[in-house]
């Protein structure tokens, strides 16, 4: 009985993952679909874009909430606290390959801001720091991302080798075991999305470029 619930929380997550406001708010408000407009991109970057900044922060905050809701559901229902790698995992390739949009979806990034928010929010609070002020510096989102990733795996594992129970649930390995995985398979899913601009950045021998676009 406790693989089952484990199974259909997994499925559950998926389905949350699945709901893609950028594509509902770009088809009603603007018409057409936001896969072909723009970097064709589901999420939040895109949505500003092509709707402007306050419609793209509710994109962001509905994404991040999917990651933050699979987190927490097992914990809810009473699972154990290994189904979250089952619950976490399957909301973001919810989010990236959604059934009702013909598994077209987007890169996964505002949904895992999500999930390591609410694995440890003093950590995440603090990554969005760096993460934040780099986008403003560099007026690219998407390095600005990448920093704040970084800092909040570096604040994972700073917590679990000093044992700082406040900046990481437990201090210990699990939250480490969890969250590099899942950035690692966002960083691969970003790679191939975007892998035709790595390749001419690799020929411009222009690190801009391959961090260019939305």
């Amino acid at each position: 009985m406790e693989l089952l619930a484990i199974a259909l929380l997994g499925l559950a997550a998926y389905l949350v993952g699945s709901i893609t406001p950028a594509y509902y708010l770009v088809h009603f408000i603007k018409g057409g679909d936001i896969r072909d407009v723009g970097s064709r991109n589901v999420g939040t970057l895109n949505t500003f874009h092509q709707l402007g900044p306050w419609w793209s922060l509710l994109v962001l905050l509905f994404d991040a909430g999917k990651g933050a809701v699979a987190v927490l559901l097992p914990g809810w229902v009473g699972v154990p606290d290994w189904a979250v790698y089952v619950t976490g995992f399957l909301v973001v390739v919810g989010h990236n390959w959604p059934a009702l949009l013909k598994f077209r979806g987007g890169k996964g990034a505002a949904t895992l801001i999500g999930v390591g928010l609410a694995l440890a929010p003093a950590a995440g609070m603090i990554a969005a720091i760096p993460g934040i002020a780099v986008i403003f510096l560099s007026r690219n989102a998407i390095v600005g991302l990448t920093v704040g990733f970084i800092t909040f795996n570096l604040l994972l594992i700073v917590a679990w080798v000093f044992g700082i129970g406040w900046l990481a649930q437990d201090a210990g390995w699990e939250p480490i075991a969890l969250f590099l995985p899942f950035t690692i398979f966002v960083a691969v899913v970003y790679g191939i999305a975007v892998r035709r601009q790595l390749v001419e950045a690799v020929r411009q021998r222009s690190l801009r470029a391959a961090f260019y676009g939305s």
